[in-house]
């Protein structure tokens, strides 16, 4: 299966690239700015051009599988929050719609409601907006929501919930590994969740959602 990763030069990104280059699955990872071919380029890994601001159908086509970790990132105003992680996500969704990528994993948030009152509700309304269209596609999507991103190791344990409000934190690395499982897992077709760092081991509570 080739799998695009959309946002792939992002911290969490970066980290789910690495395990994904070492797994069965063809890889191209989605890059934004030519300066950051570079790094992709010594880990063996292909790129391609898009911006999420844009059609990206180019990138898209040939893929069987999508992982959208793109995010406009905190150093951003409101307008490019809007831009990337609500509309730019719904361009990636028409685009694995026209272009046959019928799997579809994506990055959100916990917390993420488009009545959001958050000190970060811009980012969890346009989350919860993306979220929404992707569950009326016909695309085996999953969904999921990680707390707070630490830098901490992964431990590989993980609390999961159907429910998807709360608090707590979730290491990248935890992060990163339930995103590459997640492709070859059925079960969480059609599935949102939260994760979190817990108890369970990281195969055992996907293969519970």
């Amino acid at each position: 299966m080739k799998v695009l990763v959309i946002g792939a030069n992002g911290n969490t990104a970066t980290r789910m690239v690495r395990q994904l280059k070492s797994g069965p699955h063809e890889l191209l990872a989605m890059i934004r700015n030519p300066a950051q071919r570079a790094k992709f380029d010594d880990m063996g890994v292909p790129t391609v051009l898009a911006d999420l601001e844009y059609p990206i159908d180019h990138a898209v086509m040939g893929c069987q599988a999508i992982i959208f970790a793109a995010g406009s990132g905190g150093h951003t105003g409101k307008d490019k929050t809007v831009l990337v992680d609500h509309i730019g996500a719904i361009r990636a969704m028409v685009a694995a719609q026209v272009h046959g990528a019928k799997r579809f994993i994506m990055l959100s948030s916990i917390n993420a409601d488009i009545n959001s009152q958050s000190r970060i509700a811009h980012y969890h309304k346009a989350k919860a907006h993306a979220d929404n269209h992707l569950r009326q596609t016909d695309l085996d999507y999953t969904v999921i929501c990680p707390g707070g991103l630490t830098d901490d190791p992964g431990t590989g344990k993980v609390a999961i919930n159907s429910k998807l409000k709360g608090a707590g934190k979730t290491s990248r690395e935890n992060l990163a590994a339930a995103l590459v499982m997640s492709l070859d897992l059925e079960n969480t077709i059609g599935k949102s969740f939260s994760l979190l760092d817990g108890n369970t081991p990281l195969k055992e509570a996907l293969q519970s959602v």
